[in-house]
C-alpha cells in the first residue's frame, strides 16, 4: 500500500486515500475499508492486469484469504461504483488470473489547503447586517461547488454597498463551518496607463505561488504563468504572452487544484479588469460547470458604464448562459438601520427618530450609515444640522461628480437648489437652457453615471411636459449644493423662484 496521500478521479467519482473516501458528486459513498483498499490499490496500478495473489498479499498481508473472500469484495466493488454486472466500464476481470482498472485514471499528491489560514489572516470582522439573505446564497453556491458544480459569482452594487464586507463574511463563515479550501484573493487597480494582460489573475497566480501548499501545482502546470510572474518580479514589469496558452494552462491549474480542495478566487474591482481577464473569465465560464472552482467577482454597475467596459456584453452572454450568478446589493431597511445603531451606538441610544434618520441620510447605504453613526458618536449635535456631511462621504461623492461633464456638474448643482427631488422645466428656466438639452443630459446623468432617478413625467399648467427627478442620495444634493459659491446660491434661488412662478403661479 501507498504511504503517502493521493487522490485520484475517474468519471465522476473522487477518491482520498489519506480519509477513505470516496465520492460521487460531491456525495461520499459507503464503503467498507476492505473493499476501499482493493480499489486504492487497482487505482494505484491502472491499466495493469493486478493478479489475485498481489491483491492478496496488499490488502490482507498477515491473513490467509480464499479466492472466494476476494471475488466477493471485487463483487461489492463493482456494485459501489455502480457497475452492473458483464458491464466493466471500470474493473475488467482477467480469468484465472486477476483484474485490471481500465477507466482513465487522474491522479494528484495531496496538498494541505490555503483556504483558512488566508481567512485567519483577514482583519477583524467588520459588523454586516441586511445581507443574511446574500450570505446563504453565497454559502449554498459553495456547497454546489463542492460537489463539482463550480461557477462564477458576481457581486454588484454600487460603493457603499458592502461588496468587500460580504465577501469577507462569506470567507468567514466558511471557516466558522470548518471548510477547507484553497483561496487566492486579487483587486483590480484604476487603470492610469495601459494595464497588463490578465492583471487581476496574475495576482491570484503569485498568491498560490508564495504558498508552499500550491507552489508546485503552479510550476507543473502553468509553467507560462510562472514565468511571467518570476520575470516581472526580476525585470520590475510585465512581460509578453500568449493569450491562448496562458487560458489553457489555467484552465489545467484550476483543474489540478481543486482536486485535493475546493478552490475559491476572489476579485475585487472588477470593473477594471483588463480585456484579456475579461476574455479568461468567459473561456473559463462554461468549464467550471464540472469543477470545484468558484470564482468571485466584485463590480460597480456605474463603473461598467461609463467605460462600456466589455465585462457588460460578457456578462450578458454569461447570464443568458445560465454560467454566472448575479447577486446586487439592496439597499439597508429601516430595520436593519436599527441593529446597525444597536451594534455601533452606546446602550440605549437606539430610538425610531434616530433610526429614521440615519435611514434618510444615507438612503440604505451601509457605508453611508456607518459614516453617520460614526459622527454621531463624536458629535451629538449632528442629527440637528441638516446640512451635515460626513467627510469620507463627501470626498465619496465628489469622486462620483467629478468624472461628469463641467455642464452637468452645473445642472446638479443647481438642480440642488430645488431641493432632494427637482424638475427639468424648471431647471431649464432657471439656467436660460433649452428644455430638450437638459432632459438629454439628465437622462445621460441618470442612466450613466446614477447619481440621480427618474421618478415620473409631469404634465405643467400650460400643457407642457417635465420630468421629475430626485437625486440617488439625499446627501449627493447637499454635496451637490455645497459646491454653489454664496453669490451664485442666491442668483440660483431666484432664478428658481421666477420659474416656479412661471409655470405654476396664478
Amino acid at each position: 500500500m501507498r504511504n503517502e496521500r493521493v487522490l485520484y478521479e475517474f468519471d465522476d467519482f473522487r477518491i482520498d486515500s489519506g480519509q477513505f473516501m470516496l465520492v460521487r458528486h460531491g456525495q461520499p459513498q459507503p464503503i467498507t475499508p476492505t473493499v476501499f483498499r482493493i480499489l486504492l490499490h487497482l487505482l494505484g496500478n491502472a491499466g495493469r492486469v493486478v493478479t489475485k495473489e498481489e491483491l492478496v498479499s496488499n490488502v490482507w498481508p498477515d491473513s490467509y484469504v480464499a479466492e472466494g473472500n476476494l471475488n466477493r469484495n471485487v463483487s461489492t466493488l463493482r456494485k459501489v461504483l455502480g457497475e452492473k454486472p458483464r458491464d466493466h466500464r471500470y474493473i475488467e476481470t482477467i480469468p484465472k488470473t486477476g483484474y485490471r482498472f481500465i477507466a482513465p485514471v487522474r491522479q494528484t499528491e495531496y496538498q494541505p489547503a490555503n483556504g483558512l489560514m488566508a481567512v485567519s489572516a483577514q482583519p477583524a470582522r467588520r459588523t454586516i447586517v441586511g445581507r443574511s439573505i446574500e450570505r446563504r446564497d453565497q454559502l449554498h453556491t459553495f456547497d454546489q461547488m463542492k460537489e463539482g458544480r463550480g461557477g462564477i459569482v458576481c457581486l454588484s452594487g454600487e460603493n457603499g454597498m458592502g461588496k468587500t464586507a460580504l465577501t469577507e463574511a462569506f470567507l468567514a463563515d466558511l471557516a466558522d463551518r470548518g471548510d477547507t479550501f484553497n483561496l487566492a484573493v486579487a483587486r483590480c487597480s484604476e487603470p492610469l496607463t495601459q494595464p497588463e494582460p490578465y492583471e487581476p489573475f496574475l495576482e491570484c497566480v503569485s498568491s498560490l505561488l508564495a504558498a508552499e501548499s500550491t507552489a508546485d501545482l503552479v510550476r507543473s502546470h502553468a509553467p507560462t504563468w510562472h514565468r511571467t510572474i518570476t520575470q516581472a518580479a526580476e525585470d520590475g514589469g510585465g512581460s509578453g504572452n500568449g493569450g491562448g496558452r496562458m487560458k489553457r494552462e489555467f484552465y489545467e491549474l484550476l483543474r489540478q487544484m481543486s482536486v485535493a480542495h475546493p478552490l475559491v478566487l476572489v476579485i475585487d474591482d472588477f470593473h477594471w479588469a483588463d480585456i484579456a481577464s475579461v476574455e479568461l473569465l468567459s473561456f473559463l465560464a462554461s468549464r467550471l460547470v464540472t469543477m470545484r472552482v468558484l470564482i468571485v467577482v466584485c463590480v460597480r454597475p456605474v463603473d461598467l458604464m461609463l467605460q462600456k467596459h466589455p465585462f457588460l456584453q460578457a456578462r450578458a452572454q454569461m447570464a443568458a448562459g445560465g454560467l454566472i450568478k448575479e447577486i446586487v446589493l439592496p439597499p439597508l431597511t429601516k430595520s436593519h438601520i436599527q441593529e446597525l445603531i444597536a451594534s455601533e451606538l452606546p446602550v440605549g441610544a437606539l430610538s425610531d427618530d434616530l433610526a429614521s434618520f440615519v435611514l434618510a441620510r444615507s438612503e440604505g447605504n451601509p457605508l453611508f450609515a456607518v459614516e453617520i453613526l460614526r459622527k454621531l458618536r463624536q458629535d451629538a449635535g449632528f442629527a440637528k444640522r441638516q446640512d451635515a456631511v460626513p467627510d469620507p462621504i463627501r470626498s465619496l461623492i465628489r469622486s462620483r461628480l467629478e468624472p461628469l461633464h463641467e455642464t452637468d456638474r452645473g445642472l446638479l448643482a443647481a438642480a440642488s437648489v430645488q431641493g432632494y427631488e427637482f424638475d427639468s422645466a424648471i431647471l431649464a428656466k432657471s439656467l436660460t437652457m433649452m428644455p430638450e438639452e437638459v432632459e438629454e443630459r439628465l437622462q445621460a446623468v441618470c442612466e450613466v453615471h446614477g447619481l440621480i432617478r427618474r421618478l415620473r413625467d409631469e404634465e405643467l399648467m400650460d400643457g407642457k411636459f417635465t420630468v421629475r427627478y430626485s437625486f440617488v442620495h439625499a446627501l449627493c444634493q447637499l454635496v451637490c449644493q455645497e459646491s454653489i459659491p454664496p453669490t451664485r446660491k442666491a442668483s440660483l434661488n431666484s432664478a428658481v423662484a421666477e420659474a416656479f412662478l412661471s409655470y405654476y403661479g396664478n
